[in-house]
């Protein structure tokens, strides 16, 4: 992994190796239509980082079947659309929620989440009621529903019966990190206070959406297990083994993504790695940046020693998370996943 963030070595494909650059390429231009089609019954959910995400999906899983990978671009989309209500942005949605709605959306989804699609928002009337309009057109019911149908495509693939639940724990733990950074960003815009470093790491790779997206990459593509596996501590059984493989490239991956999106949270005053170490302990920019690609670096390293204790049964979804967390570091440190369109993608090929 190149440690300088403008480094000519670093490109946006840096992360994909180079034999199967073509292959990624050509199977995220040719799932972009269908995840199109997807989102767009759900207008809440912004078209503009489709092109990136379809990318993304097909650097993680490259050989996986190709309903697999649309099911796990349309994720972090919807992710996205809850993270644009949740931080309130003026003029994304043109919409904006009290804390106490905010809070009511986000337990909704994970209720939704962990019925398996089985639940809607009709089914939560002490939920819903705070809401001051109840339609289909509501930004906050167009995600209930795109979760809805999410959940229930997932079902339908033979691993979910085994790993289904890890996909929901990670999706309810991802959601009440985004929960605790609402409450920060309060607390930094009103009285000035702000997480420490490691605070905002720990909670930081759970609401980045990389845990989500491989627990559900898990249950559409995990094999079942089929031999006793031994493992030592820390690992007391496949599923410790399974989180830390994917919190490791959560925080990778949010390291990285602080560097691409800094100076739009500085601006919305949300709390982030760069920041809170130029607070904390007085660095300029670049300072905090060069401690922070260093941390990436160490993740990066990091996750080969977990992936290599996964039964050989998941060995595709193990490297599913490496070439996951390759490929995001490289492309954060070239540019954002919004600043894709369909036709520059077309052009990288």
């Amino acid at each position: 992994m190149e440690t300088s963030k403008n480094s000519d070595a670093v490109s946006e494909l840096s992360g994909i190796p180079p034999v199967d650059r073509a292959h990624v390429l050509q199977t995220a231009l040719s799932i972009y239509p269908e995840v199109e089609n997807w989102i767009a019954q759900f207008p809440v959910i912004l078209p503009r980082r489709t092109a990136g995400m379809c990318l993304a999906l097909a650097a993680t899983a490259p050989y996986t079947q190709p309903s697999v990978i649309v099911e796990a671009s349309v994720i972090p989309l919807i992710i996205f659309a809850v993270d644009d209500l949740v931080d309130m942005t003026e003029g994304v949605l043109s919409v904006t929620l009290t804390v106490e709605q905010i809070e009511a959306m986000l337990t909704l989804c994970v209720k939704i989440v962990k019925s398996g699609g089985n639940s809607t928002y009709r089914d939560y009337p002490d939920l819903i009621k705070i809401f001051p309009t109840i339609n289909e057109s509501q930004p906050w019911m167009q995600i209930a529903n795109a979760l809805t149908k999410l959940c229930l495509e997932v079902q339908k693939f033979p691993a979910a019966e085994i790993y289904y639940s890890i996909f929901a724990k990670h999706f309810e733990l991802g959601l009440e990190a985004q929960r605790t950074e609402l409450h920060w960003t309060q607390a930094f815009k009103e009285i000035e206070t702000y997480p420490t470093y490691e605070e905002y790491l720990q909670n930081g790779r759970k609401s980045i959406a990389a845990p989500l997206v491989l627990s559900a990459l898990l249950a559409m593509m995990g094999q079942p297990v089929d031999s006793e596996l031994s493992l030592k501590p820390p690992y007391v059984n496949l599923e410790t083994l399974i989180d830390e493989v994917m919190l490791t490239c959560g925080s990778s991956i949010r390291l990285a993504n602080d560097i691409a999106s800094f100076e739009r949270e500085r601006q919305a005053q949300k709390p982030n790695s760069l920041l809170i170490l130029m607070l904390s302990q007085g660095l300029s920019e670049k300072e905090a940046e060069a401690i922070v690609l260093k941390e990436i670096d160490k993740y990066l390293q990091k996750i080969d020693a977990p992936i290599s204790l996964l039964p050989s049964s998941l060995n595709a979804w193990g490297d599913s998370a490496r070439r996951m967390c390759w490929f995001s570091c490289a492309w954060y440190q070239t540019r954002d996943f919004q600043d894709l369109t369909k036709q520059m993608l077309a052009a990288l090929r």
